[in-house]
């Protein structure tokens, strides 16, 4: 396996001694899936947490049929249902390559049963959780206090590229409007340009 990837991640979010970073790799197995297979169902249990070396995963709700997409992951992201893996609950939400995508995926008790032995791993898994929680946070309040514009910029600023890789209808279900919505916003926005 080359995991020069996931390293180079995580150690840019929280230092790993080389001990660590071993007994890390002994738990990753990598995997590949085709566009639009599932790492997680929505009621699905999972043992493992994912990170995502190619392609792209989205994530989303379905109420009766209607899905709402809720983020995006793109390579150097972990996919993964964190509160489903922490609560041992159900994941309330799908993840679903939109793309063949490859993943490095690892048993998310395994990592934590290092935490003992490889301190940095658990000061790492905090580190991620305070760094999604802003993250989390920052997205939640952008979505109800910008305009739809506002918010189709911001996505093409953290996501650049994205849209030419997935169809239309998935953006404009993650901005909450539609797709005509959002064809007429890319279309006042090529005229501006």
């Amino acid at each position: 396996m080359e995991p020069a990837l996931i390293i180079t991640t995580l150690n840019s979010i929280a230092p790993l001694e080389q001990g660590a970073i071993a007994a890390f790799l002994d738990l990753c197995e990598e995997i590949s899936i085709p566009r639009n297979e599932y790492l997680v169902r929505q009621g699905e249990r999972t043992p493992y947490a994912y990170f995502l070396e190619e392609g792209v995963v989205r994530v989303f709700f379905n109420n009766e049929g209607n899905e709402y997409n809720k983020t995006f992951f793109v390579p150097g992201m972990f996919p993964t249902p964190i509160t489903a893996l922490i609560s041992g609950e159900p994941s309330q939400l799908g993840f679903q390559a939109l793309v063949a995508s490859k993943l490095t995926r690892f048993s998310y008790q395994g990592f934590r049963a290092l935490f003992k032995s490889h301190p940095c791993l658990e000061s790492l898994m905090l580190r991620i959780l305070e760094l999604e929680w802003i993250k989390k946070e920052r997205h939640d309040i952008r979505m109800v206090t910008n305009d739809a514009t506002t918010n189709y910029l911001v996505f093409r600023k953290e996501y650049p590229g994205l849209e030419n890789q997935i169809p239309q209808y998935h953006i404009a279900s993650y901005l909450g409007i539609t797709p005509i919505q959002l064809s007429r916003i890319r279309a006042r926005l090529a005229k501006g340009q």
